[in-house]
């Protein structure tokens, strides 16, 4: 079946290119780092002393995080190693390259079409490769397999929205999973759901998430310090952070908005999850008459007009959590299975978020558990539950820490995704 995929793959592809390229000449959309997705680019011979080499692959920043979660982890381990990380979007590249260290070479991943994929192989020829979360590419894998790597699958999660995809292309994807050498799961139900799509059973291990092993920088204090003072945050100020917000949950949320500051001393960050979307949610402000700062302006000019700002940054909504009451997790009010809820609990905030987190039912439940998370049905039921918090700041400050202890709780799967790691380099060494 990957011979038939790979024939029809190609011809699409390559028939199509060179229409493909005048569009992206002409438009520019993508130009930028189409070498690196074409596969052109050179990986600098090992630096001196190192003897083998680990191709990591992190789909964009939150992923690139977890990496560097897991190279801490593997420090010891990989000091001999030379360490190529590849990213899916341009984003995640620019932040590994500004915080993975100038040892660790970042490119973005080729395409995974006929030619491209092979030559990269041989290019990087890895002896490791490992794949955070699950980004499948069936030509790469079977080249790096076919060449004796070992490639690994790490932070594994395969949603319920996704899994129908996944068992309808059965016949492509179950023989791809079956050459991973190991498959970490983040919960008993991903691991189901890989043997359903066709990884073999003995080879696919739970190890939770290792994106609830970050930890606040040791100098949280300074984060916070920090964060207040470019966002002029008088003292006494009520602070909530929408992040990771899907539509329509921003114009659902604008009446809570302008109820909430209406009668309160309030400041509302607003952070969507793409920021491709950031003209729609102008617009939508601008229609609704709602004035709003922009993060990268505030943070360029020192100042700020309005109870609102916009952020259109990439990468800093983890550390703005730090300034943070309340918390509000998006894609949950939307049916999108939510986002890490986990990231905000451990700047020991309470943590807000709908009925839907199929992607992250063991984070809610514990949150929820703890006391320091919340599910609510719909925004006048997170009002409501604000609004008590607020005549409450005892409790306020109780159930704050609770957050920060059930944040605590869910962390060890980095040192099990490590072990896989490990497992598996004694393997191949014995291979």
């Amino acid at each position: 079946m990957l011979f038939f995929y790979r024939v029809i793959l190609g011809l699409l592809f390559w028939c199509s290119f060179p229409l493909l390229l005048i569009f992206v000449l002409i438009t520019g959309k993508h130009r930028r780092g189409l070498y690196e997705r074409l596969g052109l680019y050179r990986p600098a011979p090992p630096a001196a002393g190192s003897t083998r080499r680990v191709w990591l692959h992190a789909a964009s920043i939150g992923e690139v995080r977890a990496a560097a979660v897991l190279l801490e982890h593997l420090g010891k381990q990989f000091e001999s190693w030379d360490v190529l990380v590849t990213t899916m979007t341009i984003h995640g590249r620019d932040f590994a390259r500004d915080h993975l260290g100038p040892d660790i070479t970042c490119y973005l991943a080729p395409l995974d079409v006929p030619f491209v994929a092979a030559r990269v192989a041989r290019r990087i020829d890895p002896d490791l490769y490992i794949c955070l979360e699950t980004e499948v590419w069936p030509l790469l894998i079977s080249h790096l397999h076919r060449t004796g790597t070992l490639p690994i699958l790490l932070n594994g999660r395969l949603s319920e929205q996704s899994i129908s995809g996944y068992l309808r292309l059965k016949f492509l994807f179950g023989p791809v999973l079956r050459k991973f050498d190991r498959i970490g799961a983040i919960s008993d139900a991903d691991r189901g759901r890989f043997i359903e799509v066709g990884a073999l059973p003995d080879r696919v291990t739970v190890t939770g998430n290792i994106k609830n092993d970050r930890r606040p920088p040791a100098d949280r204090a300074a984060v916070a310090a920090r964060w207040t003072s470019a966002l002029r945050v008088e003292p006494g100020t009520t602070v909530v952070v929408c992040g990771s917000t899907h539509p329509p949950e921003e114009e659902l949320l604008l009446p809570l908005y302008r109820e909430m500051t209406a009668g309160h001393d309030q400041l509302w960050l607003l952070a969507p999850r793409h920021l491709d979307r950031l003209n729609d949610l102008v617009a939508l402000l601008d229609a609704a008459g709602v004035p709003f700062d922009l993060l990268s302006t505030v943070t360029r000019t020192g100042e700020r007009h309005v109870r609102l700002v916009l952020v259109d940054t990439f990468g800093d909504l983890p550390e703005l959590f730090s300034v943070a009451t309340f918390v509000f997790i998006g894609g949950t009010l939307a049916p999108f299975g939510g986002h890490n809820l986990m990231e905000a609990a451990m700047w020991e905030t309470i943590v807000f978020f709908g009925p839907d987190i199929s992607d992250f039912r063991e984070s809610g439940a514990l949150l929820e558990a703890s006391g320091g998370g919340y599910r609510v049905a719909s925004v006048d039921e997170l009002g409501e539950k604000m609004e008590q918090f607020l005549q409450d700041p005892e409790r306020l400050h109780e159930m704050r820490l609770c957050a920060g202890q059930a944040a605590t709780g869910l962390r060890g799967a980095g040192s099990r995704q490590a072990e896989i790691v490990s497992e598996t380099i004694e393997k191949q060494a014995g291979i």
